[in-house]
């Protein structure tokens, strides 16, 4: 069976969690920031939701729902 001891082990071509979440965010917009972006961002970005209370509903309302993304 020295087949298999030399096979990798699956778990090695698995990423992290933590990267997966962080880069998808990150490296979709790679030509950031564009005029219309930089509008987008700050009408409906994360720490503009988070600043009032009303934006925290939001926020709450589509983590209840089960949205991959919660904001801008």
């Amino acid at each position: 069976m020295q087949v298999a001891s030399t096979m990798m082990p699956a778990t090695s071509l698995v990423k992290p969690d933590c990267f997966s979440l962080s880069s998808i965010r990150t490296n979709v917009r790679c030509y950031f920031p564009r005029p219309n972006e930089v509008r987008r961002v700050n009408r409906h970005g994360w720490k503009t939701r988070m600043s009032k209370p009303n934006g925290r509903k939001v926020i709450m309302r589509r983590l209840l729902k089960g949205r991959f993304v919660l904001s801008h």
